[in-house]
């Protein structure tokens, strides 16, 4: 059984619904012998709570992650001029799938995944995968990644990077495979919300990074006008994601460059 870790114990006191929770459950308690001030506290929370779930709340709050790094050309039919190999990041796994027998890669997964063969048909440079096995699973992500790619996509996969349990690890454990080959300049695939805390990583740990970004927040029809301003599951787990992605990047200027560093993060 996987045992609750740190980032299960933030996500429950730094970020929504967790945090939104605690603080209406003081609320409640407070309001026992303060009515004014624990239904103020309780009043707040709630408003908090429907403005975060609000499909437009998420999508402002992603695309100023997303601005970072704008998609690749479409039309791209070739590499840049020095680049040496596509990277593409891990996210997470469909456990016990029980239509394919097991372990395989999750939703995030597959769009990074389906975006790597295409740039990959494109260019013809060499893939790598990253991503361990957090849970400690006996089959690492990267290795779910390289069968999906190859049975799926028909893309072969020359390395497979299943040690990292973290977006930095990614990054040092890339590196290491990748120098040995005198590989340093590389098109890195990731999520677009993810792409500013990796390409940092990444080229903290020695890469020239080229951005291929890939699923963007966009809306449907049905989130545009009046329903775009409606309390709804999607519009709180994109600004859940937002969310917890700057808090992700303070954190690793805090742990990974310098606390000075940290002050200006969640603003860029």
């Amino acid at each position: 059984m996987i045992g609750i870790t740190w980032t299960h114990v933030i996500a429950l006191f730094c970020l929504p619904p967790g945090v939104i929770i605690l603080v209406i459950a003081l609320g409640l308690l407070l309001h026992i012998k303060r009515p004014w001030i624990g239904g103020t506290i309780i009043g707040l929370a709630t408003a908090a709570l429907i403005a975060l779930s609000l499909p437009q709340t998420g999508r402002i709050l992603m695309a100023k992650l997303e601005a970072y790094a704008p998609p690749l050309s479409p039309t791209l039919t070739k590499a840049g001029k020095n680049i040496q190999a596509i990277v593409v990041l891990g996210d997470g796994r469909y456990s016990d799938a029980p239509e394919y027998g097991g372990d395989t890669v999750g939703p995030t997964d597959l769009m990074r995944l389906r975006y790597a063969a295409r740039l990959q048909r494109r260019t013809g440079l060499p893939l790598l995968v990253s991503g361990g096995s957090p849970g400690g699973q006996s089959v690492s992500e990267a290795e779910l990644m390289k069968r999906c790619l190859e049975h799926d996509f028909g893309v072969h996969v020359r390395w497979v990077e299943g040690h990292s349990r973290t977006t930095w690890e990614n990054a040092l454990y890339s590196h290491r495979l990748l120098a040995a080959n005198h590989i340093n300049d590389i098109y890195l695939v990731t999520s677009a919300w993810h792409m500013r805390r990796a390409a940092w990583a990444f080229e903290a740990n020695g890469f020239k990074v080229t951005s291929a970004p890939t699923g963007f927040a966009t809306l449907g029809p049905r989130h545009y006008g009046l329903p775009g301003y409606l309390p709804s599951a999607k519009g709180l787990l994109q600004s859940t994601i937002a969310l917890r992605e700057r808090l992700a990047f303070v954190w690793y200027n805090l742990i990974y460059a310098s606390p000075s560093a940290a002050v200006t993060a969640l603003g860029g």
